[in-house]
């Protein structure tokens, strides 16, 4: 695909990273020279130095023939012109990045009016995120393919017998396959010897009652947390709130502008907003986070996020949530002991990805930010690799078989097991396979 990248910033940056590695036409539009030099040396795109709302800097660069143009950089207006603009003059799809909550809420009414395909917004995609996680702990994400007959879930192990667990020993139940193991920022497909450790990420595949009992196995059954503190009022902080006002037994908001929490309290009828510091633990003590079920530390600062979530920790609360911004803080945030970490900029990446793999491929789930998916193939009649054995397919390396599709029928496959015309197949997949794998179901 022919893709233009409005903004070369944290977003765009990784986005365009993503989409170098997976061999596509990128450019990026970069208004800073130093940043436009910096990226240039280190991705394989063409990068541009100019002013993505220019409509003749869009036409000389040739955004009218893209297949995809998205503006990511940190000016919402600067992003709805250039998107409109590149639609205007042709491209085939356009997102632009907002942040502004008018924006937010009034998206569909930009979206028709302006011609934009899609408004994003990394904030309120992040507060979403951590919505679905503290209502559902330990589950970091769920999928279903095959009209719901597999179910994915990405879960953390909470608990284990030992301190580390042998998979072969763990006796499964029939019809799962554990088919990836994150562990700090390190991701492999497991094999029968692998260890699980408490606090991996596993990835687990297959029939959704089974996908149950080994959720409940990592997992537990914990209830759903009733108390949440959230650390800033800003709009990753205001989002969460939100969503979670009328769903808790209580919300606190910690917000250090006063202006602002005036603000809030005028839009949060059911949150209280306290204007205090939440990285002082004296604060946190004197409104009983020590009694928070969940604390969520959601400012701009990734330093006082981690800070004030170890303190809420130190203090009793009974998880801790933080939002960084800096990739190589999130190992850090892990061996904290800080229960679950949350980047806003591969939230927006994981959406465009799967705007990008659409057509590609029937079903999408991207698993995390190193960009790991699980991607469904059909096997047509004249495949070259229907009924034979898995174990003799030349797969790419960094791409499994987790699951078979057969009518009703959901098989975990083993090397002897023959695909046949007719079956979905889902795969574990790296970018990088990604065309040698389209390659192999299409010929």
């Amino acid at each position: 695909m022919d893709i233009y990248i409005a903004g070369g910033g944290r977003v765009g940056f990784h986005l365009a990273r993503l989409l170098s590695s997976e061999k596509h036409s990128v450019t990026v539009l970069e208004r800073d020279a130093a940043r436009a030099r910096e990226i240039d040396n280190v991705l394989d795109a063409q990068v541009v130095e100019g002013d993505a709302s220019s409509a003749l800097t869009l036409q000389e660069t040739g955004a009218p023939n893209a297949d995809l143009f998205v503006s990511m950089t940190g000016d919402d207006e600067v992003n709805l012109i250039a998107a409109a603009i590149a639609k205007g003059l042709g491209a085939k799809q356009t997102v632009a990045r907002v942040e502004k909550t008018e924006y937010i809420e009034g998206s569909m009414l930009y979206e028709a009016s302006l011609g934009i395909d899609f408004l994003l917004s990394p904030d309120a995609l992040t507060a979403l995120e951590i919505a679905e996680y503290i209502q559902s702990p330990g589950m970091l994400a769920a999928e279903q393919f095959g009209r719901g007959r597999v179910k994915m879930r990405q879960m953390r192990v909470n608990r284990l017998p030992a301190k580390s667990v042998v998979l072969k020993d763990l006796r499964l139940p029939q019809g799962v396959l554990v088919a990836l193991i994150r562990r700090a920022s390190h991701s492999f497909i497991p094999h029968g010897e692998s260890r699980v450790e408490k606090g991996d990420v596993l990835v687990v595949i297959g029939e959704p009652s089974a996908v149950d009992e080994v959720q409940k196995t990592f997992a537990g059954t914990e209830p759903k947390p009733q108390k949440i503190a959230i650390m800033g009022g800003g709009e990753v902080g205001f989002h969460l709130a939100h969503l979670l006002e009328h769903q808790h037994e209580w919300v606190k908001i910690f917000e250090m502008s006063e202006s602002r929490c005036k603000e809030l309290a005028g839009k949060l009828s059911r949150v209280d907003v306290l204007h205090a510091d939440a990285t002082k633990k004296s604060v946190l003590e004197e409104e009983f986070i020590g009694e928070a079920d969940v604390f969520v530390a959601t400012t701009d600062d990734d330093e006082r996020n981690i800070m004030a979530s170890l303190l809420a920790r130190e203090v009793g609360a009974g998880m801790a949530i933080c939002v960084v911004h800096q990739p190589d803080f999130a190992e850090l945030v892990q061996k904290l002991g800080i229960d679950y970490t949350v980047t806003p900029r591969a939230c927006v990446a994981n959406r465009i990805m799967r705007l990008v793999h659409q057509k590609q491929f029937s079903s999408l789930a991207i698993l995390e930010e190193s960009g790991i998916e699980l991607v469904e193939f059909f096997i047509k009649e004249d495949s070259s690799v229907a009924n034979v054995p898995l174990e003799e397919i030349r797969f790419p390396g960094g791409a499994l078989v987790a699951a078979i599709l057969r009518g009703k029928e959901v098989i975990v496959p083993r090397g002897s097991d023959r695909l046949q015309p007719g079956d979905s197949v889902i795969v574990v997949a790296s970018p990088e396979t990604h065309n040698e794998l389209l390659k192999l179901f299409a010929s």
